[in-house]
Parts: C-alpha cells; sequence; structure tokens
C-alpha cells in the first residue's frame, strides 16, 4: 500500500479535505466544486461559524474513506452507489477580510460566479446564513429556494444592517430569478409577527416541524412545488438541538436526520438541484464534534441523492 493509499484509507491520515477529494481551484473537468465560506459578521447571537468550514472538512474525513474506490461509495440503505463516475473538488475557501461585509459579499459572489460559469455544481458550507443571499445571486437561470431552517429569516433588517443570518430568505424574495420559496423545519419565537406576516404575503410556503411530525414525509414532500430548478439552503438549526448542539441559535423540537435526510434525498424528483449551502455550523459550541459530522453526512446525503447510479 502506497502513502497514497494509506492517506485516503484512514480518516486520521492526509491534510484534512473535504471529504478527502483533491484541493485545487482548476475548474476543468470537475462535476462539483465544494466551497468553505468562512464568515460570520452576519451573526447576531453567538458568533463561531467562520470555523464551521473547517469543522466539516475534518469530520467529513469519516465519510472520504468510502469515495475514492472505482465505483464510489456504496450506500447500505438505498443498496446504490453514490458519486460514481463524478468529479469533485475542495476550491477552497472564499477569502474572507475580517471587519468588512461588503467586500466579503462581493468576495462570495465572485467565488460562486465563476463556479457556475464553470458549468460546476456549487457546494457552499458556511458560516453563517448570510452568507445564501450573495451565492443566489450568482445565478442567472430562474429558481425556487428551498428552506430548512428554524427561522423563516425574513427580517428586512437587524439594527438597520440588512445583511445579517436573519435576512437571507427576505433579500432572496426581492431578487428576479427567485420564483416560489418553500420554508421546512420552522418553529420557535419571533420578536416581531410582521416577520412571519410579511413571508405568508410573499406566499412562501411554510411548513413547522410540528407539521412534519404531525403529517410524515411524503405530506410535506407534497407541499413542495414540482419546478425546473432547485436552490437548497440548509440551517443546520432545522434539526433538533439534541443532533445538533453546535451553532448559533439553537431550538428544541426540531427535525431528526432521518427526517431530513428523506427530505433531502427525495428533493432531486422535484426539480433540478442547481447548488446547495449548509450553513450555521458552531464547533465553539458543539459536542464531540456531532453537529460538524451531521452536517458532512448530510451534505453527502443531499449529493449522492443528484449523482447517483
Amino acid at each position: 500500500m502506497n502513502p497514497k493509499e494509506i492517506e485516503n484509507k484512514f480518516p486520521y491520515s492526509g491534510i484534512p479535505t473535504f471529504y478527502k477529494l483533491q484541493h485545487t481551484t482548476n475548474l476543468k473537468n470537475v462535476d462539483v466544486a465544494l466551497i468553505g465560506i468562512p464568515f460570520d459578521q452576519g451573526t447576531t447571537n453567538r458568533s463561531g461559524t467562520r470555523f464551521g468550514p473547517r469543522a466539516v472538512r475534518i469530520a467529513s474525513q469519516n465519510y472520504g474513506i468510502y469515495m475514492h474506490s472505482d465505483e464510489g461509495a456504496y450506500d447500505l440503505e438505498q443498496k446504490k452507489h453514490i458519486l460514481h463516475d463524478v468529479t469533485l473538488i475542495d476550491y477552497g475557501d472564499v477569502p474572507i477580510l475580517p471587519t468588512s461585509t461588503a467586500t466579503n459579499m462581493k468576495m462570495i459572489y465572485d467565488t460562486f460566479k465563476k463556479v457556475i460559469e464553470s458549468n460546476v455544481f456549487p457546494v457552499g458550507f458556511g458560516g453563517d446564513h448570510s452568507i445564501t443571499f450573495p451565492i443566489l445571486e450568482a445565478f442567472d437561470v430562474d429558481f425556487d429556494i428551498v428552506h430548512f431552517d428554524t427561522h423563516l429569516d425574513f427580517t428586512d433588517n437587524v439594527s438597520n444592517v440588512k445583511f445579517s443570518h436573519a435576512s437571507p430568505i427576505k433579500r432572496a424574495s426581492g431578487l428576479k430569478t427567485v420564483n416560489n420559496i418553500t420554508q421546512i423545519g420552522i418553529r420557535g419565537f419571533t420578536d416581531r409577527k410582521a416577520n412571519y406576516d410579511e413571508a405568508k404575503k410573499y406566499n412562501s410556503k411554510i411548513i413547522t416541524a410540528s407539521d412534519v411530525f404531525k403529517n410524515g414525509i411524503q405530506w410535506t414532500l407534497g407541499k413542495i412545488p414540482e419546478t425546473e430548478n432547485i436552490y437548497v439552503t440548509l440551517d443546520i438549526d432545522a434539526l433538533d438541538i439534541s443532533a445538533v448542539p453546535g451553532t448559533g441559535t439553537p431550538e428544541p423540537g426540531g427535525l431528526n436526520y432521518l427526517q431530513m435526510r428523506e427530505i433531502l434525498q427525495n428533493l432531486p424528483v422535484k426539480g433540478n438541484i442547481i447548488g446547495f449551502d449548509v450553513v450555521e455550523v458552531n464547533p465553539l459550541y458543539d459536542a464531540g464534534n456531532i453537529t460538524s459530522q451531521v452536517a458532512s453526512r448530510l451534505a453527502l446525503d443531499l449529493l449522492g441523492s443528484i449523482y447517483s447510479k
């Protein structure tokens, strides 16, 4: 066994990249680019999601060891190979300055624009949820948004700040390229009922966590419109706090991993997934790295449902 084979076979060995993938910015002949976005200047509660991409990279080593066979990883529950003949790379991190939100938003936009214009499927790992809006801006096609979260994120501003992790869906609702928005896992409280009213006025389809528990997965999937293109944004706090303690605004009563996985794995039948992000992983408050582990697994679940045989 040569040194590279040893690195690929054991999670503790080698320099951590997403799923032990090659780190490169060369997009030629690439299908999927995984991109870290270490930005948390939009946080209103517990900061630390800037360390999320690094933590997810480390946690993903546990799955990277299965992705270097000639056949791709084999899903024992779905009884099929995933990511077979798919070229994935770790594109590295968006360059983030610690003091300039406007500059960082442009950096995120420019990075994803380059990836998208190269016909490469983008996957973003935050970072707080404010990073989603510049990613959405980078797409030229029309699309729906499927948004998993505890919160509606429909706040217009926080103390006159327009770009925070409380506002990405509100900002997205103003994009001409966005058609429908479906929000899943919503629960807890808001400081202003007007935020909820505005989301309903926009005709956002709001599915609470209680709705999912009461009515089931198939009912939930039935509420998601079939469409041409879908962008998925997954705030990790959509899951229950017991599964994901390492996040900025944790909340009890959320979805469990199996519920989330089943919804994600069925999204490709609703439309062409054009990209997704996983945000709000905060390793500073994690316990045993389980939040990073869940985030890396859910991203792999969704990728596997998009690229499988």
